[in-house]
């Protein structure tokens, strides 16, 4: 919830969202709202879009068996409306718009497949040590959702240790074992924004703009993890099938300002400033579990679906921008860079705002500790141009993203070409966008790394994206 993209329109998609010194495009709001201030006639935008994805994933102990996933699906990124005034004083523009942009796009499917040593029964055997049978099937806990769908499966049995309990596992000695696995992953959704803003320009030199964003997001991830016995590896183990289905949707709210400034007629500077989001979110989860072995027939168990209800917010961030315009006869254009950075480990989770459960209590502080441990801070570089001849327009941009985590070395590399058509009254943008980045995954984690099965995931994206805008 915390990494988005700042695009809107095909015209800020074919410069790579590099629009933070610049003016007079809808999609503005999202990056630098003074930018709005930019407007001297009133403007509708319409963008519908076609996002594809192509995913290629393989376990790290497995690196010759990566699975190749394609997939795509239309969506509108943006509806937009901005009203231009001139007050008729050294204010030479006050402009309000309104609209929706599409700042997050979450849909990817992703399957794994391939033989690494270890099982999930032992992370289900791990979360069930040392509780009793009644704790872990206790339905108002949270261990049903996993460790107690296994007892009930017989995926794991009981027994007593110097007055322990503890559990067991078909895999016994088999640990290191190499065990063919698979996981489907099905993910959809995103972030959808409304936003409100207002930005004027004085003497027309100085630009000042603030928003307010109403993020709706939603989010439906399915996972279905499997394994299987098919060299008879493990005595007794005969396959299993272990599925997650979670739905999220939340709303929020955040708060956008900045200005930009002409040193001189060609040269623009502009910063802004976003505020956190602060979002509300509900959840709801349910897993099953079916289990095999050569004794006992194919069991399979449901846990009941729970409803979570908690706040998180994301981080604040800065924008830096710089650009120059230029005009050479009938030829002219801009270009613009942005320096963006933000602190993950500045967003919070607060699981006690609907609970006053102790455990609750502690869970929120497990969480934020782990986010101050783990997360980062990241420096963003986008840079982009558009280049003008008569009624047409080309555009091309670059940026790079850093990712979340401190310890990930990976970045998010996106390139952008676009293409335009502008009249008095009328105009047609055409952008593009492929994205590229990688990252490690595990469906699973058990007590003892080597038995976690690491897996990589590159992904590539493609966004294409149609505006049609008219002035009035």
């Amino acid at each position: 919830w915390s990494s988005t993209d700042p695009t809107g329109t095909a015209r800020t998609l074919g410069v790579g969202s590099a629009f933070g010194a610049m003016g007079g495009d809808f999609s503005v709001i999202n990056i630098n709202p003074a930018g709005i201030a930019d407007f001297r006639i009133s403007e509708f935008t319409f963008t519908p879009s076609l996002r594809g994805y192509k995913t290629d994933s393989w376990f790290i102990s497995d690196p010759n068996n990566n699975q190749l996933y394609k997939g795509n699906s239309l969506g509108l990124d943006n509806i937009g409306f901005v009203f231009a005034s001139n007050p008729g004083s050294k204010w030479t523009s006050s402009n309000f718009a309104i609209g929706y942009s599409r700042i997050s796009d979450l849909k990817r499917n992703v399957f794994i497949k391939g033989q690494t040593p270890g099982s999930i029964t032992t992370r289900f055997k791990q979360l069930a040590n040392n509780n009793s049978v009644e704790e872990i099937t206790d339905i108002n806990g949270s261990l049903i959702y996993d460790a107690g769908l296994a007892w009930y499966t017989y995926a794991i049995n009981e027994y007593f240790e110097n007055d322990s309990i503890k559990y067991e596992t078909d895999f016994y000695d088999s640990l290191n074992i190499l065990v063919d696995k698979s996981q489907d992953i099905n993910m959809s959704g995103g972030v959808n924004e409304l936003a409100l803003s207002w930005a004027g320009e004085y003497n027309n030199q100085f630009n000042v703009g603030i928003s307010v964003g109403i993020p709706f997001a939603s989010y439906e991830e399915v996972k279905t993890y499997k394994e299987e016995d098919r060299d008879n590896r493990i005595n007794l183990f005969e396959q299993l099938e272990y599925s997650e289905i979670l739905s999220i949707s939340g709303v929020g709210i955040n708060f956008k300002t900045g200005f930009t400034y002409k040193i001189t007629p060609q040269i623009r500077i502009g910063g802004a400033f976003h505020s956190p989001t602060w979002y509300r979110f509900t959840d709801n989860f349910s897993t099953s579990l079916t289990y095999e072995n050569t004794t006992i027939v194919s069991t399979t168990e449901m846990s009941p679906e729970n409803t979570f209800e908690y706040k998180i917010s994301t981080p604040w961030r800065t924008v830096g921008s710089i650009g120059t315009t230029y005009r050479l006869g009938d030829v002219r254009g801009f270009v613009n860079a942005d320096l963006e950075y933000l602190n993950y480990s500045n967003a919070s989770y607060n699981g006690t705002a609907f609970s006053s459960n102790p455990e609750e209590r502690d869970y929120t502080n497990e969480v934020n500790k782990e986010i101050q441990k783990s997360l980062g801070s990241a420096t963003n570089l986008r840079i982009g141009t558009e280049f003008g001849y008569k009624s047409l327009r080309l555009r091309a941009g670059y940026s790079f993203e850093q990712a979340a985590f401190s310890d990930e070395q990976n970045k998010n590399n996106k390139t952008s070409f676009g293409i335009g058509f502008r009249d008095d009254k009328f105009f047609i943008d055409l952008g593009i966008r492929i994205s590229q980045y990688a990252e490690g995954y595990n469906p699973y984690v058990v007590i003892g790394k080597n038995l976690d099965p690491l897996s990589n995931i590159n992904t590539t994206r493609t966004r294409g994206a149609l505006t049609l805008g008219f002035k009035f």
